[in-house]
């Protein structure tokens, strides 16, 4: 898998981000501040962030690639 520094400090650590999937312009990535697992999507316009509490790495790979075929970037 691919890493990358998150730009955010977590306490006094840089978090480091796992990619999960790409999909051109769009990135996913999973990190776990705080003991919690959270999903990043990075499209070209902005961010948005999943909780892992309600959201699987499954949902939110099938909620991006709805979004893509509705709306091709």
């Amino acid at each position: 898998p691919a890493y990358a520094l998150s730009l955010g400090l977590v306490g006094s650590e840089m978090c480091i981000r796992d990619r999960v999937e790409s999909y051109g312009d769009v990135r996913i990535f999973s990190e776990r501040p705080y003991g919690y697992k959270r999903y990043i999507v990075e499209w070209p316009t902005h961010t948005q962030l999943y909780s892992g509490l309600w959201y699987s790495e499954d949902k939110v790979r099938k909620l991006v690639e709805k979004k893509i075929q509705e709306n091709p970037i």
